[in-house]
């Protein structure tokens, strides 16, 4: 009986021997890693923004509408009584 790690050592190296590698694979797999690099920092970037945008608009709402409403100005005479 054949060593079964034998028998697969020679079948993967024979299938290896058939293996051609791809020139310019580095440069295509570094392309792609870099394109998704760099689409990841974009979406944190968005991501980042849009929640400072959210807590800008909702802290300036709270603000608004704890406030005291403006009072109207009223129509009645007020007397200034200044003394000497």
């Amino acid at each position: 009986m054949d060593d079964p790690e034998a028998r697969l050592r020679d079948t993967l190296d024979s299938l290896a021997s058939t293996v051609v590698p791809s020139p310019d694979a580095y440069a295509r797999a570094r392309t792609e890693w870099q394109r998704r690099d760099r689409r990841r920092r974009l979406v944190m970037l968005a991501l980042a923004v849009l929640i400072v945008a959210v807590a800008d608009v909702v802290g300036l709402w709270a603000l608004h509408s704890l406030a005291e409403p403006d009072r109207t100005p009223r129509h009645e005479r007020i007397d200034v009584i200044v003394q000497p």
